[in-house]
């Protein structure tokens, strides 16, 4: 029974499931898992790859303009080039997909294919935190066990209060009441779900079972919420969001970026939460940078124009010089056990969208840091055709790293586990 594979058990059964340690089966408890947390950050309209991917592979390759500012972090993170999802189209609607590789034309059958990386790893290791999972910035990247999409919050003062602000006694009784009040409506829903299956078709009992998946997150939501109602929360100083007599705090977008990643690493520093996502939102907006003069959207369908080029730059080289100094943030700061952050938590920054310039979902750019990964190589895929390697194999790697028990996930053909492990 020693040799017994977890691992061809579940490939075997099709499934995706987490089985217990079980010290008959393995001799001794399992060790727990190396990373700990889980963070993605998501630029809607990805990031061009020109400038984002390097000409040679391995270690010593030469920092493309994109990657500079990450230059003191190169045994910190890994490039990869040729990952994408098989079957998903290009267009705006690709950026949805990045951590679920599956567009939701295809779905309408089973929705719960769309369950994204971030909530399977909320549920797997994020019950124990007030937060299963922080949905941060612009939204499209979170989908439900039910295949619906979840909202996010771009407001840093929003989400410091969240965090770290106690509701006053009477908030919270109101709280209690709607909470109560809530459960009741949901034992309504669940009798009436009863007597309306045992008259249905098929068919319908499908939409049926669906709906009634989406009333179970909603009722365990509404449980937890209730749980934590009386927890105190940690304390954290509000000069993160509000400055100090010398330095006022800039809320507005883009340059509340800084404060959101200084949200994170106090989230995940306090327990709050072991799981993050932060997309940078797409649009056509102006952005307020010195030499930038069209809207973003405009920038990304450059036609490798320079001076388009050169704007679009302006902009990318930003998102890269803020997600440098959060992993200097993360290496900075130090978890319980004081060892950084940045060791027991895995940084997945990427996009759904490859070249925004085309809308091809092709070659995404994917740069993964921390986590206990074997890092610091540049690492190039063949092509197949249109298609590359599944980003959802690294996906795999992720979920084991994180001590999630599957050999699948969407797309998936395999794992990464020979590069990273």
């Amino acid at each position: 029974m020693s040799s017994f594979n977890r691992r061809n058990f579940l490939r075997g059964a099709g499934v995706c499931l987490t089985l217990p340690v079980l010290e008959s089966v393995h001799g001794a408890p399992a060790q727990a898992a190396p990373a700990k947390r889980f963070v993605c950050v998501a630029p809607s309209y990805g990031m061009n790859p020109s400038g984002f991917f390097p000409e040679q592979t391995g270690e010593g390759y030469d920092f493309p303009t994109l990657l500079k500012p990450l230059e003191r972090h190169r045994p910190d993170f890994s490039i990869f080039n040729n990952l994408d999802h098989p079957g998903v189209g290009g267009g705006h609607g690709c950026s949805n997909t990045l951590l679920n590789g599956m567009e939701l034309k295809d779905t309408r059958d089973q929705p719960q294919r769309l369950h994204s990386l971030d909530q399977l790893l909320a549920e797997q290791i994020g019950q124990k935190t007030r937060f299963p999972s922080l949905r941060l910035g612009s939204g499209g990247i979170s989908w439900s066990r039910s295949g619906m999409i979840l909202p996010t919050d771009g407001s840093p003062t929003r989400v410091f209060s969240r965090l770290f602000l106690e509701e006053n006694a009477k908030g919270k009784s109101s709280q209690r009441r709607f909470l109560d009040e809530d459960d009741s409506i949901l034992d309504v829903v669940h009798a009436d779900a009863k007597r309306l299956g045992a008259r249905v078709t098929a068919a319908d009992k499908a939409k049926l079972d669906e709906y009634l998946t989406a009333v179970r997150e909603v009722e365990l939501k509404l449980q937890r919420r209730a749980r934590w109602l009386d927890v105190p929360k940690p304390k954290a100083n509000d000069e993160i969001i509000r400055g100090n007599d010398e330095v006022v705090v800039d809320l507005n977008y883009p340059y509340n970026t800084p404060v959101m990643y200084d949200l994170m690493v106090l989230a995940l520093q306090t327990r709050s939460t072991n799981v993050i996502t932060f997309g940078h939102p797409g649009g056509n907006r102006l952005f307020p940078f010195e030499g930038v003069e069209l809207g973003y959207h405009s920038l990304t369908h450059h036609g490798k124009r320079p001076d388009l080029l050169r704007q679009l730059t302006i902009i990318e080289l930003y998102y890269m010089q803020q997600l440098a100094r959060f992993l200097d943030r993360m290496k900075e700061t130090r978890d319980v056990d004081g060892k950084p952050l940045l060791d027991s938590t895995v940084v997945l920054f990427g996009s759904g969208m490859g070249n925004a310039s085309s809308h091809s979902s092709r070659n995404l750019p994917i740069l993964v840091a921390g986590g206990g990964f074997k890092q610091g190589k540049h690492h190039r895929f063949e092509r197949n055709g249109r298609d590359g390697r599944p980003l959802c194999d690294l996906y795999v790697s992720i979920l084991q790293k994180l001590g999630v028990e599957t050999d699948r996930f969407s797309s998936s053909s395999g794992n990464l586990n020979h590069l990273l492990v």
